[in-house]
Formats: structure tokens, sequence, C-alpha cells
């Protein structure tokens, strides 16, 4: 079983102060080996201001991901710890038909017609497994900086 393990790319030398007292950090995490005991990501929160701030755990006030990794899964950051979750999305396979809220409303010919189509969906993922290459995500740190 691995640490958790985890790089970033960045043209960034630091975090850029955007106001008096905010800065902002960015770059690519690439989150090679995943440890469901998650260990502080210093690299990101060394720029933020320590403890909490203004209610803020660790100074940082929102780590935003754009979107899905290239390996599938959803990073979270967790600010307890201040290292990024992994989750892997489930996909629910729909079939047969469909009442009530669960129908798909189609507009035909200036006529609301409601139908009923089968398909897939992403549902609320379980968190990934311990030794696992959860992938690459561009972020966004937004938090109190330090001094």
């Amino acid at each position: 079983m691995g640490d958790y393990a985890a790089t970033i790319s960045t043209p960034l030398k630091k975090a850029e102060r955007i106001t008096r007292s905010l800065g902002i950090y960015s770059g690519k995490y690439n989150l090679t080996n995943y440890n469901t005991t998650l260990i502080k990501q210093t690299s990101i929160t060394k720029y933020f201001a320590t403890g909490g701030v203004a209610g803020f755990t660790q100074g940082i006030i929102a780590v935003v991901v754009d979107g899905i990794s290239d390996n599938g899964h959803n990073l979270q950051w967790d600010y307890t710890t201040g290292a990024f979750k992994a989750y892997k999305p489930t996909q629910i396979t729909l079939s047969g038909s469909a009442t009530g809220g669960n129908v798909t409303v189609l507009l035909t010919e200036g006529q609301f017609a409601a139908a009923s189509t089968a398909g897939t969906m992403v549902a609320a993922g379980i968190e990934a497994a311990t030794d696992v290459d959860c992938g690459e995500v561009s972020f966004v740190a937004i938090g109190f900086m330090r001094g």
C-alpha cells in the first residue's frame, strides 16, 4: 500500500495576491497514487494562512477543479485535511419506461410532448480505492495569504 502521492505543475512561483488579504494559486494537479489516508498537500497550503481564518479551515476559502480528471475521477478538496479526496463516479443505466418526474420533455411542432427515454447518467460516486492513479485536473485555490 503506497502513500498518497501527487505532483503540481504551474507557471507560478508562488500564490499571487489579488486583494490586500486574499491570494490565488493555480496549476495542474496530478494525483498519481491515491491513499484513503489523506496527507496535507503543503505544495498548495503553504501559501495560505495556517489555522482557521474567518471560519475557513487552513485559511483556504475554495479549491476548484475544472471537472473530472483524465482518468475519470472526481477530485474534491477536503478542508479538514488540506488534501484532495478522490471519487469514482457510478454510472446508472436506465431502461424501460419512466413516469412522473422521470420524464424527458421534448418540444415538437410547438407542442410539448412527454417521452420516456433510456440511457445512462452519473450518480454519486464512491471513494477511490488505495493505490489508484486518479489522474490530472486543473485547479484554482483561493485563500487568505500568509503575512
